[in-house]
């Protein structure tokens, strides 16, 4: 996890692949992919203040890492400079009969759907709150499909493929209504399907829940034996120096049995959801043995504002027996 390259350049190229994907197979599994490199390894690349960049991303550090403001070989800015502009041409995708709502970012659209126009408009909060509120405005009455994503983290899969699923069970559902009536949308290809006759104010309100889930690897990823990853909603979180005792992570063991809180922390990092657990510190006492230290509480942020605050430990794959820690050193005597 501390050498693994994650370039900012390779998450931009898998958005790239990804939708180009979904263009051909109009299959929603390639959006959820697009929708979790977007809101973790990619935004990991660049800094808050939009200066200072990544050229990996890896999912632990010592404090050996630290966002650059330029590279010798500085394909990383300049991609982050070309694709943030264009995020508004991933939320949509159309066909002459249907319209798919690919992503839920606050946006107004013009859309041309075969011979008719549409004005499109989200109101959303993603990715911290799972309601999302649109209007569909045809310039004139008609019948089409509205396909809306119903992203996989919704549907108890942590990612398609299977190399990585949820180690808990939720069993919360979500929902859809058009102008306030609860539809039962059949679901094809990751898409709830809504075809209907529509006529100007027409809204379309869904509900998406997002607790905090665990994730856990494939068995054969060794390095993420006896460990879990947080996730709410897209965005997966990790253990910060800053926000932990000491400004020491990578020895910390959670329980996760204990649960976890969360709640939206408007005065951190420009506005971030946090995350806390609880667990403890792991170190070998002077005979070898491997010690537990006081409970303490676990503060976790999600992944891609990681190093805003300076270099130092981060950790987003987060032991849960003191085995598959790294303790502390024994102290010198």
């Amino acid at each position: 996890n501390m050498s693994a390259y994650c370039e900012t350049c390779a998450s931009i190229g898998n958005i790239f692949t990804n939708h180009r994907l979904f263009l051909f197979h109009g299959d929603g599994k390639y959006m959820d992919i697009l929708e979790k490199t977007l809101y973790n390894s990619m935004l990991s690349g660049v800094s808050l203040s939009a200066d200072r960049f990544f050229y990996p991303n890896p999912l632990e550090s010592n404090g050996q890492h630290d966002r650059q403001a330029w590279f010798g070989c500085a394909c990383c800015p300049s991609n982050v400079a070309r694709f943030v502009p264009a995020i508004p041409g991933y939320i949509y995708g159309v066909t002459d009969k249907e319209l798919y709502v690919s992503l839920y970012i606050s946006n107004d659209a013009d859309i041309v759907l075969g011979k008719n126009k549409v004005k499109v408009s989200q109101e959303a909060n993603f990715p911290w709150d799972g309601n999302v509120e649109m209007s569909v405005d045809p310039e004139k009455p008609g019948t089409f499909a509205v396909l809306t994503r119903i992203p996989g983290w919704a549907r108890n899969e942590a990612i398609p493929g299977g190399l990585y699923k949820f180690g808990d069970d939720n069993n919360e559902k979500y929902s859809i209504s058009v102008n306030g009536e609860a539809v039962n949308a059949e679901l094809v290809n990751g898409y709830a399907v809504i075809k209907r006759k529509w006529n100007k104010g027409d809204r379309i309100s869904l509900e998406f829940p997002m607790p905090v889930r665990t994730v856990v690897a494939d068995e054969r990823i060794k390095d993420d034996a006896g460990k879990i990853a947080v996730q709410s909603g897209p965005v997966m979180y990790c253990a910060e120096w800053p926000d932990n005792a000491e400004g020491r992570v990578l020895n910390l063991v959670v329980d996760r049995e204990a649960g976890f809180t969360s709640e939206f922390n408007s005065g951190l990092l420009n506005g971030t959801r946090v995350i806390t657990a609880s667990g403890y510190q792991t170190r070998k006492s002077l005979d070898g043995k491997l010690e537990t230290m006081e409970n303490q509480p676990v503060k976790l942020i999600p992944y891609a504002l990681w190093n805003n605050r300076g270099p130092g430990q981060m950790m987003v794959w987060l032991p849960v027996t003191a085995e598959s820690s790294r303790p502390l050193p024994a102290p010198i005597d």
